[in-house]
């Protein structure tokens, strides 16, 4: 049943003292719903710490980097850094070598399974991309980005003890 109120679909309407409607919260379901999407399509991300899943990644872009570098690309504290590594590397996901001029320091690299699975979400959140963002034009998809990060900035500033203004 399509009810309309004033010309307005219910997923049109905006109460702003409906907190289900402030931009995080949004933005969260968004996401839900985006991930809810690709496991229905059979899309399995058996990286089910956001850790891990954050720590391929950032492997996908450039492989060979060293924890403390996964650490401060990801925004992971170090501990966590080790043991979502330990983590993908039992499963096959990783595989850490010592770096062969500083040996303190391990360099981290994708496996061929890391590499599999790495293709597959990315072909799976680029076919959800496609899904949500048709009807918008090119100009409403770049606010909405730019929107976004300055988003994320303002909350990563929060997270430093900084006031985001």
């Amino acid at each position: 049943m399509n009810l309309k109120l004033n010309g307005k679909g219910p997923e049109e309407e905006h109460d702003p003292k409906d907190y289900r409607n402030a931009p995080m919260m949004l933005v969260n379901e968004v996401s839900r719903l985006m991930w809810d999407n690709i496991r229905k399509r059979g899309v399995e991300h058996p990286v089910s710490q956001r850790s891990g899943q954050l720590i391929l990644m950032e492997l996908a872009k450039r492989d060979g980097r060293t924890q403390l570098d996964l650490a401060t690309s990801t925004g992971l504290k170090a501990p966590t850094t080790s043991v979502s590594l330990q983590k993908l590397e039992k499963e096959g996901y990783v595989s850490r070598t010592p770096d062969e001029y500083d040996l303190r320091a391990t360099r981290v690299f994708l496996t061929e399974k890391g590499r599999e699975i790495d293709e597959r979400i990315r072909s799976a959140i680029r076919d959800e991309q496609n899904r949500a963002s048709a009807g918008m034009s090119p100009e409403e998809t770049e606010t909405l980005i730019r929107l976004l990060l300055k988003l994320k900035a303002n909350l990563k500033q929060g997270e430093e003890g900084e006031e985001p203004f």
